[in-house]
């Protein structure tokens, strides 16, 4: 006997709504029709743009396009790494996980989120 249900079970009744569906949208192939659509939208009004341009942009109506700044990063920077020497005791202790990189094991116990890999020559470079 199967246990016993609580709740009770409700015929799902569809209910459907009398529509007429839409008319259907032809389009010709010589017919520009997004052209016609928005140029009389409020949104090609040039004047419109150029001032809020200048409400929000400071005063300044002049349209530039605008740039990636990751075409212009070159990769270096003014910083030097720190490495240490090997005659020095080191702050951590290289531990390899099971990810296959290593990581920097502090004295306190807690590890630096940066991932390396060792070279052949026995030194680590950070993983990029």
């Amino acid at each position: 006997m199967p246990p016993f249900w609580p709740f009770k079970r409700t015929k799902k009744n569809e209910e459907s709504l009398d529509e007429t569906p839409p008319a259907p949208i032809v389009y010709r192939k010589d017919q520009d029709v997004h052209t016609e659509k928005h140029s009389t939208s409020m949104e090609r009004d040039e004047n419109a743009y150029k001032d809020a341009l200048a409400l929000f942009g400071g005063g300044d109506t002049s349209v530039v396009a605008s740039t990636n700044v990751a075409d212009e990063y070159d990769g270096i920077t003014n910083e030097t790494p720190e490495v240490p020497s090997q005659g020095d005791e080191l702050d951590f202790e290289w531990v390899h996980h099971t990810d296959g990189y290593h990581y920097k094991k502090l004295k306190d116990g807690q590890f630096e989120p940066i991932a390396y890999t060792k070279n052949a020559d026995g030194t680590y470079s950070e993983y990029a």
